[in-house]
């Protein structure tokens, strides 16, 4: 079995010596540093599974080291615990502020502090086993869900149009009709799959660009219930179910860009249209406080599993095992980042029995 990679980083020889003696003891594989500088350079070097760091040193101190370990990269996540003979209350919380998993005061116990160590290194080791699931079944998702909802219209079209071709003279003007609908639908589909991967494209490099950040963050929509009810109607008709939607308005000027305002409105709704039933109504309701505007999109359908919808992400659609459903699961995903984008906060109950209410806040214009 692999020995843990332990970085530690104290300026008096004797305490580093020590501890060198107890976790290499203890079977851990130990790189040591003198001041804060050496320590973040050997960080680099080894990539450590865990920082022990003292606080107060030479050149840099623990704090200093703590956030240039946290800039890193590849050393973000390392877990990081504070080594200081500075036990007050204040030093304490500021290690904690700063997101130290530990803060262990010298003269210190040697159990407690190979307790400590132990415990970062599994809660590391449990975290790196669930993001490697979380990869894999991300893998399989995109293998599974990106050739399934590519090739699928583009058979439909091929093999529709092709009957045409080849039968043009022998097929009814009925049959033309039913394939044309058909290739239209497959059509439509294979477009918005493509938009949607489209927008979640420009909205991921959209979160770097800093500069875009500040200019569509300032930008205000006005007259947003016009806005949304026409976003509303336009995903319904293209359900065909426009008498299915139910909208409770409210006059509101939101701090979001238009075309980011619908990309959320569209997905969202789309969502709530596609878990539901033909006659099942789609309610949304739009109130007011004095910070944020409130739209709550509910539908009367299948509802989302509590576990299932604290995990959305890209390429990942709901109990794909029990029913058939198109797309890639970019649409809601898209939503969610571009909400928090524009500081704005996303929430959803849901039951299975009645269905799911998702509920989408967003800044008011001064």
């Amino acid at each position: 079995m692999k020995s843990s990679k332990i970085l530690v980083i104290e300026d008096t020889q004797s305490i580093l010596e020590e501890i060198k003696d107890i976790l290499g003891f203890e079977g851990m594989e130990v790189i040591t540093a003198k001041n804060g500088q050496e320590g973040i350079d050997r960080a680099k070097e080894y990539n450590p599974d865990l920082i022990l760091c003292d606080i107060m040193m030479p050149i840099k101190d623990g704090y200093q080291v703590f956030n240039e370990i946290q800039h890193d990269v590849i050393l973000k996540d390392t877990p990081f615990l504070f080594l200081s003979a500075k036990a007050t209350t204040d030093n304490i919380r500021q290690g904690m502020i700063l997101g130290a998993d530990d803060y262990i005061t010298k003269p210190f116990d040697i159990d407690l502090l190979i307790n400590s160590i132990k415990s970062r290194l599994a809660k590391a080791a449990n975290r790196k086993y669930s993001e490697k699931e979380r990869r894999e079944t991300l893998q399989k998702n995109i293998s599974q869900a990106i050739p399934h909802e590519l090739l699928t219209p583009l058979n439909a079209i091929i093999g529709f149009s092709s009957i045409m071709k080849e039968s043009a003279t022998n097929i009814s003007s009925k049959k033309i009709q039913e394939f044309s609908e058909a290739i239209f639908e497959s059509g439509n589909r294979l477009h918005d799959t493509i938009k949607k991967f489209i927008y979640h494209t420009e909205v991921e490099l959209l979160l770097n660009d800093e500069l875009k950040k500040d200019l569509l963050q300032s930008e205000i929509i006005k007259f947003g219930i016009l806005m949304l009810s026409n976003q509303c109607e336009q995903v319904a008709t293209k359900h065909n179910r426009l008498s299915d939607l139910n909208i409770n308005p409210n006059l509101f000027d939101g701090k979001i860009s238009l075309g980011h305002f619908e990309i959320i409105i569209s997905n969202i709704v789309d969502n709530a249209f596609k878990f539901s039933k033909k006659g099942d109504t789609v309610h949304i309701e739009v109130v007011t406080d004095e910070t944020f505007v409130h739209i709550s999109v509910c539908d009367e359908g299948i509802g989302i599993d509590r576990i299932i919808g604290e995990n959305i992400e890209a390429f990942t659609q709901f109990n794909r095992d029990k029913m058939e459903q198109q797309g890639l699961g970019l649409g809601l995903i898209t939503a969610i980042k571009l909400i928090e984008f524009y500081k704005g906060k996303f929430s959803f109950s849901s039951n299975k029995e009645k269905g799911t209410c998702v509920k989408l806040s967003f800044l008011l214009a001064n």
